[in-house]
This record gives structure tokens, sequence and C-alpha cells, in this order.
């Protein structure tokens, strides 16, 4: 008899931790099913994010910010980690926001609403992971047929929607009022009260550029004695060309592109590099506005551009990335080079030896490349230091980098830096003095060479704009061309 009982007592004991077994079975499928497949992405206002759960340290929520960083900040409670990734920013609505900036409280109403609505979606979807994750465990491991399956699926997502429930519930976000910061944002303190205070200066800024440039049709009606700019349409066959350079991701920049290529009515723009700063997918998706430009356009890498960069510049409309090979466009005959840097995600040598190393090297290849192919009429680069060194081998050499809009003219030929047309990016609006945003307007003959060019450059801070010409050649012998004029309003 006793050892019936005691058969019985261990049959049991045996049941029961096999039903606790399989329940653990079915509780990691859920877990594991939540951290593998539970990821979800959603949009905020054209901002989209992919958050997901992972098992972690009590309580931390990670904000990630590629390439920045990661902010953190104990959250909540229960061993789970939510973790929240920014993918990109659309840029029809960067365009929309900086265009029409939202009254503060209505964005956060805005934003509020939508995210209740987002942690619903996010929550059902997170238990229906944790619901197909854990059967398919227990029905693959253990086999106790379907309802038993469902039994133990079931108990399991209860248990997991009760921590998910603990962790929701004691989930405060004012703990983001001291947080943790990782990488490039540990800067974030020193940023977030610099945008504070900027937000309403870049307003500022778009709308004196708009208007600035908007009004420079009435300007070049009255600038006479500037042939070239006072009636284009007159020089029979002269090509006009918006050169551009720096604009490191900075979207005034861009509409500032945009607005000269409409008033000059330039036939095509060159772009000698630096479209962004750090040449992440992200920034290349705010500068999306290009597309919008009207002209073809040919751009060369610059240090701050990757290849994500150079592959997005190729499914703009009309866009070419030079690279050593000589092109045609409107009978002017353009070589262009990358820098070398632009095919990494680094943005500077390791030593001032090999930065030299390397501008001998570029030298040499592009001796090399006009000499198999011939002299063009405008050789663009992005380092000016390189501009310099390679002058003497076309009419017009075009370089960016030092952020400084110059010409110098040689025996050989004119070297042009445009300067910075995005003001050097946000890192502009530090700067006390401001610093300009700047442009240049080439116009040339093809088979006679370059006529003139003209500066432009307008400062957000003294809201000062100028326009200054330099000619070399006259179309018209019999007038009286000044070598150089300058107008400034």
């Amino acid at each position: 008899m006793r050892l019936a009982q005691r058969a019985e007592f261990n049959s049991s004991k045996l049941f029961l931790l096999k039903m606790l077994v399989i329940l653990l079975t079915a509780l990691l499928g859920a877990i594991l099913a939540v951290w593998l497949l539970g990821s979800t992405a959603f949009d905020l206002e054209g901002i989209e994010f992919r958050a997901g759960l992972t098992p972690g340290r009590s309580g931390i929520t990670e904000l990630h910010f590629p390439p920045f960083g990661v902010v953190e900040a104990k959250t909540h409670q229960g061993p789970v980690k939510l973790v929240i990734s920014l993918e990109q920013i659309r840029s029809d609505t960067l365009k929309s926001h900086i265009d029409n900036l939202p009254d503060q409280k209505q964005l956060v109403e805005q934003l509020q609403s939508s995210a209740r609505n987002k942690i619903t979606v996010f929550a059902l979807r997170q238990v229906a992971v944790a619901f197909l994750g854990a059967f398919l465990l227990v029905f693959l491991i253990w086999r106790p047929g379907l309802l038993k399956s469902l039994l133990y699926t079931t108990a399991s997502t209860l248990i997991l929607i009760l921590i998910l429930a603990g962790v929701f519930r004691s989930y405060d976000t004012a703990a983001f009022r001291e947080p943790e910061y990782k990488g490039v944002l540990s800067m974030a303190p020193v940023a977030i009260k610099f945008a504070s205070d900027s937000l309403s200066d870049l307003q500022k800024i778009r709308d004196n550029t708009r208007q600035i440039v908007s009004n420079l049709g009435l300007l070049f009606s009255s600038s006479n004695s500037l042939t070239v700019m006072a009636n284009p349409e007159e020089q029979g066959q002269v090509v006009k060309i918006l050169l551009v350079s720096d604009i490191h991701s900075n979207p005034v920049g861009i509409v500032l592109c945009k607005s000269l290529a409409a008033r000059f009515k330039v036939d095509f723009l060159i772009n000698a590099g630096d479209l962004t700063d750090m040449g992440s997918q992200l920034e290349t998706g705010a500068t999306q506005e290009l597309a919008t430009v009207g002209v073809p356009q040919l751009f060369v890498g610059g240090n701050h551009d990757s290849p994500e960069t150079l592959n997005f510049i190729t499914t703009l409309p009309d866009s070419q990335v030079l690279n050593g090979e000589m092109i045609s466009l409107k009978g002017v005959k353009v070589l262009g080079f990358a820098d070398p840097l632009s095919a990494s995600k680094a943005v500077e040598y390791e030593s001032q030896e090999a930065e030299r190393e390397s501008l001998k090297e570029q030298v040499s290849r592009i001796e090399e490349a006009v000499a198999a192919q011939g002299r063009p009429d405008i050789l663009v680069v992005h380092n000016y230091r390189l501009g310099k060194e390679i002058a003497p081998l076309a009419g017009l050499v075009v370089a960016g980098h030092d952020h400084r809009i110059r010409i110098e003219e040689g025996p050989d030929g004119v070297f042009v830096d445009p300067g910075t047309t995005g003001a050097s990016g946000l890192r502009g609006l530090y700067s006390e003095k401001g610093i300009s945003y700047s442009a240049a307007i080439a116009y040339l003959l093809p088979g006679s060479g370059l006529l003139a060019v003209d500066m432009v450059q307008y400062n957000p801070v003294s809201h000062q704009f100028s326009l200054e010409r330099q000619v070399f050649q006259s179309t018209e012998p019999d007038d009286l061309v000044p070598d150089r004029d300058a107008h400034s309003t």
C-alpha cells in the first residue's frame, strides 16, 4: 500500500514538474518571440522610430540616435529594457516643419495623441508575438496536443502580460529629466539649450534669405554695367553655372541653392562636396529637397560625405557623381574627383603626413586623367589645397572645404572657392558674428573660356547681402566693363 501511495505521489510530482517545465518552455518562447520579433516601426509626425523590448537590467529605456549616440534613463520597474531607435526623418515632413513651425502646445498635444495610439498598437503586437512564440515552442518540443498547447500558451502569455503591465504602470517619463548620455550625445545638455535659443533665429534666417533672394531680379535690372547679368538671355551661348559647396545638412542652404538657380536661370549646378556632416542616411534623407532644384547637378564627394551620400545623389533626377571621368554638359567639359575620405566614415586623416601623401597621390591621379582625357573647362575637387595645386590644369578649378569664399586668378586658369552654402551647417549658428551663406555663379562661353564669376554672400546676423562680380573677359569688346563691381543690400 505504501509503495503504491509513494508511486502515486512521485507520479503526481513528476506530472506537476512536467507541467512547470512546459509552462517555463512556453514562457521562454514568449520572451524570445518578443525579443526577436516584437520590434515595431511607427511614425510620429513624420519621424520614424523602431521600438522593441529586450531582457535587461532593471527599468532602463534607451533612445538610439544614430550616428550620434544613446540617451538612457531608469524609467520603470522590472527586468525589461525598452529600446527605441530613430530610423529616419521624412524630408517632406522636415520641409513642412521648417516652412510652418507649429505652435509648441499644439505640437505636444498632437504627439501625445499619436503616441497613445502607437503604444496601444505596440502592446497588442507584443501580446500577439508572445502568444505565437509560446505556442510554437511548446508544440514543437513537447507535442502535448493542440488543446494543451493552447492552455500552456495562454498561461505563459498572461504571465508576460502581467510583467509588461507592471512595466507600463510604473513607467515614468520624468526620468529623462536626468538622463545618461553616450557617444556624441554627451554634449546634449549644451545642444538642447542651443536648440531652444536658436529655433526662432532659424525661422528668421530662412525668411530673410528667401526675401533677399526674391529681390535679386530688381537688383540685376538696375545693374546696367553688369552686362552678362543684366540680360543673360541675350548673351548668346553663355553658360551659367551655380557653384556651391559645404552645405553640411543645412536646409536653409538648400533653399538658397534652389532660389539662386531660379533667379540666375543657371544651366546646371556644381556641388564641391560636404553635403552632410556625418554622411549618415538620416542626413541624406533630410536633404532630399535638392531634388527640386530644377537643373542638372554635378557632385563630388567631400570628406564629410560617405558612400551613402554618393548613392543618394545618384537617385536625384538629372544628377551625377563625378570621380575621374570627363563629361560634357551644355558644351562645357567638366572633370571631377571625390575626396578619398568620402569612401569611408572617417572625416579626417590620421596624421598630417598621411594627408600630405594622399594629396600627392591625388595630384598625380588628376594629372594622368587630364593627360589621357584632355584639358577640361572646369575641374572640380573638394579640398581647396588640392584645388590650388591643380589650378593650371583647367580654365576654372572649383573647390571648397575651408568655408572661405574667394577667387584667385593665375596665369593658366582661375580658382574659385564658393565658401559654405550651408553656413557651416548647425555649427555656424554658434558663431556670434555669424557665418555667411555663400555661393558663386560662373559664366562660361564654350570654346572661349570663363567670362565672369559672381560671388553671393548673406550674413544671417547682420542681414547683409552682397553680390560681387569679377570679370575676366567681355563678350562685347566695345562695352566698358569694369574688372570688379559689387552691390550690397
